[in-house]
């Protein structure tokens, strides 16, 4: 058959697909809505839906969210494809929603990263998410942050180094650097290899996940693309298995190489204690996550090494994107604060003491009490995570009728929770574009609307490195801080920031900064 006649056939097969598809929703939707609808709803198309509405990109897409929120502060209801789903800004419910049993489950969009996540924490079924979670978590245990934050204070300083070249020079781009240092750390402290991605600046894992990213995201916000069967032979479909191919042998390379090692110690005797890691440090090998998850597959052989792998392809991914987006956006608040920027830096020197070496080569000597220390900076990062949400939607998945509010929520209903909109009301945040860490001292947040802060997620499926993400980011953060002072030619207000929807959040135009040395 000529190329012509197979796309005429696949159009046709995808209309009669939708057609049929569409007839057949129409009595469930019928049976869906025994409440009142919004009294300003705007219309849904066939086929299609509410997807209209997201036409322009992923930046239109957050805006058009973000718009919606604010029109419907509780609840609205809308359709993607034959997908309903309702869109939910009001704490209360999120609460609900979050702590329900039934609602544990994700939504069809996270379908679409399973092709490349799998089994992994974000997209496995709640099923598979609850025994997976719970053989986890011990990875991410007190004595096990504590062993890695000598590998994040010695990254730091290389993230350092590399910035000098920058200094008193032009503006330029941070968050480069602080994404490849992130998936160091990750990749040290996940998988416990050495991927030197700072030291080339560049890493084809890191750039493919990217790409993999804006091809969900593109898809979720296509429902012609929905059908596997039509994604499957356009360009996005083709690129999708092209990168996921590599990223998967990346993740099979690294499980042989482990498995191998956990052989070889057991051949010589060697505890995990007492082998070096990559960075010549003892002691941090117990705690590596895969080699943990690699010692429960052999115990009780619940794990293959394709849910292995997953789950730590998952954890770089996730992990490298919400540590590089909150620091980024961390150094953004404090080149447009030069008050906020001094203040934090006095409580450096309050907790180091002000004659310890600024030279970029120099390491600082981070312990766990050192970073509990720096609150003030904790609530810098917390209202930087309050404007700026590394998830700024996700999605949930009704599994049996329960009520919410006045209405109730039909089985497979699809539930999106609009923390970004939640941040950014002015009905539980006064003055919500104002950067104002204070907001999170102790005495004014024990008054906050309760989940109407939720950087993290929240309730049983809440992020299980959030203690791990907040070390990182305030060792990052500390380093670049002590080293260099950050400035920016043009200051530009919260509510002219250009942000997109890319699963995370990211800014339009990148973030460009100037540093110069700090002296004392």
């Amino acid at each position: 058959m000529d190329p012509l006649t197979v796309a005429t056939l696949a159009v046709a097969c995808f209309v009669l697909y939708r057609i049929i598809n569409f007839t057949v929703k129409l009595f469930k939707v019928a049976l869906l809505f025994e409440y009142p609808l919004n009294p300003e709803e705007v219309p849904s198309l066939p086929f299609i839906g509410h997807a209209y509405l997201f036409i322009g990109g992923n930046e239109a897409i957050l805006n058009r969210i973000n718009q919606i929120g604010k029109n419907y502060p509780t609840w609205c209801r809308g359709s993607i494809g034959d997908h309903t789903a309702f869109l939910i800004t009001s704490p209360k419910h999120l609460k609900e929603i979050l702590l329900s049993p039934k609602t544990i489950e994700k939504n069809y969009f996270y379908e679409f990263g399973r092709p490349w996540m799998g089994n992994g924490l974000i997209t496995a079924p709640a099923s598979v998410w609850e025994v997976h979670r719970k053989l986890i978590q011990p990875s991410f245990n007190s004595v096990a942050l504590k062993s890695f934050v000598e590998t994040f204070a010695t990254l730091s300083v290389t993230l350092a180094k590399k910035m000098e070249q920058h200094l008193d020079g032009s503006e330029f781009e941070v968050r480069k650097y602080v994404s490849l240092c992130a998936l160091d750390a990750i990749c040290a402290t996940a998988m416990g290899i050495n991927l030197k991605a700072m030291e080339t600046e560049k890493c084809e894992f890191d750039e493919a996940a990217t790409k993999l990213i804006n091809t969900i995201v593109k898809r979720g916000s296509s429902p012609w693309l929905y059908p596997d069967f039509i994604f499957n032979r356009t360009q996005l479909g083709t690129d999708q298995k092209k990168h996921i191919k590599f990223i998967q042998e990346f993740g099979i390379n690294v499980i042989r190489q482990k498995k191998a090692t956990i052989v070889r110690r057991s051949d010589k005797g060697v505890s995990a204690d007492n082998e070096q890691d990559s960075f010549g440090n003892f002691a941090a090998g117990p705690q590596i996550l895969i080699e943990n998850l690699l010692r429960l597959s052999t115990d009780n052989e619940t794990l293959t090494d394709e849910d292995i792998q997953n789950h730590v392809d998952t954890m770089i991914v996730a992990g490298t994107d919400t540590v590089a987006n909150t620091v980024n956006y961390v150094l953004l608040m404090l080149v447009s604060h030069q008050d906020i920027q001094e203040k934090i830096y006095q409580e450096l020197c309050d907790i180091f003491g002000e004659n310890v070496s600024h030279d970029v080569s120099e390491e600082l000597q981070f312990t766990m009490d050192h970073l509990a220390r720096m609150t003030y900076m904790e609530r810098v990062i917390k209202e930087t995570m309050r404007l700026f949400p590394g998830a700024p939607i996700i999605g949930r998945e009704a599994t049996d009728d329960f009520e919410l509010g006045q209405f109730t929520v039909r089985k497979g209903t699809s539930v999106m929770l609009n923390i970004f909109g939640v941040h950014r009301n002015e009905k539980y945040w006064p003055d919500p574009l104002k950067f104002d860490p204070d907001r999170f001292l102790p005495e004014r947040f024990a008054t906050q609307e309760p989940y109407s802060y939720l950087p993290f997620s929240g309730g049983r499926r809440n992020c299980i490195a959030s203690k791990y993400a907040m070390i990182l980011m305030k060792t990052i953060t500390a380093t670049i801080l002590w080293k260099y002072v950050l400035t920016k030619d043009k200051v530009i207000p919260v509510k002219d920031l250009r942000l997109t929807y890319d699963i995370v959040l990211r800014s339009v135009d990148p973030d460009k900064f100037r540093i110069r040395r700090r002296v004392k």
